[in-house]
């Protein structure tokens, strides 16, 4: 895994051991075509939810997201985050992002959540009520699901896209 542009392009970051199921990064390629499609967006803050490795956090931050939130609830996946954001000024919270309050951020350009692929769209159901809080008038919010997973309707969220990438999927919402 590498950072694929901005001030950290080529970075090599660490990815979880071979075999380790907990955490799943997204994939240099899909990880290129998710920051083509943003490019059209406006910077500003950027939220990773169930960061993994922070591969995601790190690729906005070296693109000129600012300021850049990872959360992130699993010790070894914690590590990992750590490690990949030295350097950068990427906060990391180390909590369950199903347990984020009503309150905790504001004024986000971006929302980026990758649960794990079993649980996403109930994560989805569970999390858009307070995201479309998180998020400026007119922000975007990209959910990863696996290649098969239809996201349900979401209230204050219009539904934009969904783009396949190997096994993975994006869909874009823009906040109403």
């Amino acid at each position: 895994m590498r950072i694929i542009a901005g001030t950290l392009k080529g970075r090599r970051l660490q990815a979880p051991p071979e075999g380790e199921r907990r955490v799943r990064p997204t994939a240099d390629r899909a990880r290129e075509a998710l920051f083509s499609i943003l490019q059209a967006w406006p910077q500003g803050g950027f939220l990773d939810l169930f960061a993994g490795t922070g591969a995601v956090a790190v690729e906005a931050w070296s693109r000129g997201y600012d300021p850049v939130i990872c959360v992130e609830k699993e010790a070894a996946a914690l590590g990992l985050v750590q490690a990949n954001a030295k350097g950068t000024s990427v906060r990391i919270l180390r909590q369950d992002a199903l347990g984020l309050k009503e309150d905790a951020f504001q004024d986000l350009a971006v929302i980026f959540a990758d649960p794990p692929y079993e649980h996403s769209a109930a994560c989805f159901t569970r999390l858009t009520p307070r995201l479309r809080l998180w998020l400026q008038p007119g922000g975007l919010l990209v959910w990863e699901t696996d290649a098969k997973t239809e996201l349900p309707e979401a209230e204050s969220f219009e539904p934009l896209e969904s783009r396949r990438y190997g096994a993975g999927r994006f869909h874009f919402f823009r906040a109403g």
